[in-house]
């Protein structure tokens, strides 16, 4: 028999009355070890007192007074606010629009202003707090003491122990002296009692997609709050500007039409994109949104569409470009949501764009004297990104994201050739279509260099990136700040030409310097994963060995020399062992 406890209870080593009540059996298992935050309302000439309990078998919290009418009035109160968590768990997670997300890390932000608001303490307690959550939020640290929605984090101790006894810039330099290399653990830790406080004062159980995004708004809001109450315990109490950039929370009713958020999301989950995908059709999403200012997608008609397309494009955006990426980008999803019964109609069907492309606007290789000076100064690099990447780029003309999320499993023989496997990478990196997975031969110039030796040493693990990514498919991968970083770098070796991308344009290059020595379209494509999608191609099949052939065709570019006509080969520099 399921006892339910239906009045407040006392407990044997205090004299306050109990909260006591059976957590009910269908969300029992899902909200156990859940924090509850929750503020028993005043009574007569009780104050309100926010109090926090984790829920297990039993729901258990002192109401905080001696008073049982109090008592009996907090226990209702509690009760009615329990009964809307339930209620959001039995109905299943929601997804939340960008503008809900910001209202909640709005709530926070007044919370925690208005609970230190009177007496912010010092300077230095707020510098450590902004010390400890930006750590946190950036992944310089493993762990982090939660933010409470009422008292104060206990920061100090595990400040100390991070960054030492430091203030002001000090304590920002050893902040920033930590690598950014841990998973979003301490993200948790940090803020998520805040954001439990927040969705449950709205009854909300939200997508396990969104939790990342909404725990980086609550804590950027209590990095806001920070700064406001670190001014007012310096003595600055003047009025308060940051709150106004909060909405304010506003609940879809039921039966209302499916946010442009949601469409997304449900694209998203049933689509699997590439991540890098995600993040670019995300922003497209939100462009959309703001131009709208709502996202109710039932709303949305031909007219809104063709303003948007305006609106961008007098911003400054390429017309073909807009017309190849954003159109496209909400057409599809449109259609997605019309092929699965969520609209009546896609108002972006039909829209075109008329622009073309501009003279002078393709991008261009680079020249062969710049790929000999560029693989010249990469000889001699130890960063192993540095030293391989642009040399592998140049002598396979593969795409530079394959390259950098190589591991050095994916170097092996096949049929007697040593090359590389270009698959979708162990921790989750993605290629850009079904032939993009190949086989490539090595150039001769890249073994006698020493990367089979480098990549055997690395064995399973990735070769330019140090940890595998800890979510598979989730946010950006690491080889993707490899590759931003290598076009920084190379760009700061003087490498600069318009029309010229730093790493891209060695993909450029070796299409040409192919063609130039009489290597067939048909194999140069098979080696860098261009699909032909013309009949004929699906009965062409490339051998390794004619792939092998072609790429030792193509030469290490030459320099020339200052007393002579002639050209010289770069030097390989062998890598030393280890």
């Amino acid at each position: 028999m399921i006892l339910s406890m239906k009045r407040h209870a006392s407990r044997a080593d205090s004299e306050l009355p109990q909260f006591k009540r059976r957590v009910p059996t269908d969300v029992a298992e899902r909200l156990k070890g859940r924090v509850v935050s929750f503020t028993l309302p005043a009574v007569g000439r009780e104050d309100e007192i926010p109090v926090s309990f984790r829920l297990g078998e039993f729901a258990k919290v002192s109401l905080r007074t001696r008073h049982s009418d109090v008592a009996k009035v907090r226990a209702l109160a509690l009760a009615a606010h329990l009964q809307g968590v339930y209620e959001a768990v039995r109905q299943g997670p929601a997804v939340l629009s960008q503008m809900q997300m910001d209202a909640l890390a709005g709530e926070v932000y007044r919370q925690l202003v208005a609970e230190h608001d009177e007496n912010p303490g010092t300077v230095e307690q707020w510098e450590r707090f902004k010390a400890l959550t930006r750590a946190a939020v950036e992944g310089r640290i493993p762990g982090a003491p939660p933010i409470p929605a009422d008292g104060r984090s206990d920061d100090a101790v595990m400040a100390d122990l991070l960054f030492g006894d430091a203030t002001g810039e000090e304590l920002t330099a050893r902040v920033d002296a930590l690598p950014p290399e841990h998973d979003g653990q301490a993200l948790v830790q940090r803020v998520g009692r805040l954001a439990f406080w927040a969705l449950d004062r709205r009854g909300v159980v939200m997508s396990t997609d969104q939790e990342l995004d909404l725990l980086r708004r609550v804590a950027r809001a209590a990095l806001d709050a920070a700064a406001t109450l670190k001014k007012r315990a310096g003595g600055d109490w003047r009025p308060d500007p940051v709150a106004e950039r909060f909405p304010s929370y506003e609940a879809r009713q039921k039966g209302a039409g499916v946010t442009l958020s949601e469409l997304f999301e449900k694209w998203r989950a049933e689509r699997k994109p590439a991540p890098s995908s995600v993040s670019t059709w995300r922003g497209v999403i939100n462009s959309l949104a703001r131009h709208l200012k709502h996202e109710d997608a039932a709303r949305i008609t031909r007219r809104d569409i063709l303003a948007w397309k305006d609106a961008e494009i007098a911003r400054g955006l390429d017309a073909t470009a807009f017309g190849d990426g954003p159109l496209a980008a909400v057409k599809a999803i449109l259609n997605f949501a019309v092929r699965n019964d969520l609209l009546k109609e896609n108002p972006a069907q039909g829209i075109v764009v008329s622009g073309k492309k501009k003279p002078g606007t393709s991008m261009l290789p680079y020249e062969d004297e710049e790929v000999a000076r560029l693989l010249a100064i990469t000889a001699h690099q130890k960063a192993p990104a540095r030293r391989w990447l642009p040399l592998l780029a140049a002598l396979t003309g593969a795409r530079i994201g394959e390259l950098a999320a190589l591991w050095g499993s994916s170097v092996i023989e096949r049929e007697g050739v040593i090359g590389i496997m270009i698959t979708p990478s162990p921790d989750g990196a993605t290629l850009k279509n079904v032939g993009s997975e190949r086989f490539v031969p090595l150039h001769p110039a890249i073994i006698e260099a020493g990367f089979v030796t480098f990549a055997r040493e690395r064995g399973h693990r990735p070769l330019f990136y140090l940890r595998p990514a800890k979510r598979v498919g989730e946010g950006k991968h690491p080889s993707k700040g490899v590759t931003n970083h290598l076009a920084t770098w190379i760009g700061a070796q003087g490498f600069k030409r318009e029309r010229v991308a730093p790493l891209h344009g060695l993909r450029h290059w070796w299409k040409s310097a192919a063609s130039r020595v009489g290597a067939p379209d048909s194999i140069a494509d098979a080696i860098q994963g261009h699909t032909d999608k013309g009949a004929a191609a699906r009965y062409r099949h490339i051998s390794i060995a004619q792939m092998a052939e072609a790429v030792a065709m193509v030469p290490l570019p030459a320099t020339p020399h200052t007393h002579g006509s002639e050209h010289e080969l770069i030097p390989i520099v062998r890598a030393e062992p280890g």
